[in-house]
Order: structure tokens, then C-alpha cells, then sequence
């Protein structure tokens, strides 16, 4: 079986796309928020807070979620190879 490469997957292009969306996103909202950062500075400070809170549980959910599917596919090929076995 060849070696994939992780390029290849769509599954880690996916979260490489995420990834660089939300730190982007992040440093918009620096730039675009640096003068309240001087003055007020709270609304700002709050609202990267939510932005790296929100990343951060989807990126649990989709390593998480990874996880799960990888034990499930796992268990699928062990069930496969007992029932290959026994036929």
C-alpha cells in the first residue's frame, strides 16, 4: 500500500483551510480594532477572547470527531477480517 502523503487527504486540507481562515480572520480584526485596543479597548479584547474560545472548541470537536471515526473504520476492518476469516 503506498504511502498518502498529508496533502493528499481532503479531510487535512480541510482543517489547513480552517486553520488559516480563523488566524486571518483574527488579524483583520487586530488591524481593524487597533484604535479601540488604545482607547476602550474592552469590546475589542473580548471580542478576539470569543473568536479563539470558538475555534478552539471546533477544533476539539473536529480532532475528537477524527478520532471517532478513525476507532469506528479501526473496529469496521477488525469485524471485516474475523468475518473473512471464519468463511
Amino acid at each position: 500500500m503506498a504511502r498518502q502523503l498529508p496533502l493528499d487527504s481532503k479531510k487535512f486540507l480541510a482543517f489547513l483551510l480552517c486553520e488559516i481562515t480563523w488566524k486571518v480572520v483574527l488579524l483583520v480584526a487586530l488591524v481593524v480594532f487597533r484604535e479601540e485596543f488604545s482607547e476602550v479597548g474592552m469590546s475589542a479584547w473580548w471580542f478576539m477572547i470569543s473568536i479563539v474560545v470558538t475555534v478552539g472548541f471546533v477544533e476539539i470537536g473536529y480532532i475528537g470527531g477524527q478520532a471517532w471515526l478513525d476507532r469506528y473504520v479501526k473496529v469496521a476492518e477488525i469485524a471485516k477480517e474475523k468475518t473473512d476469516a471464519t468463511t
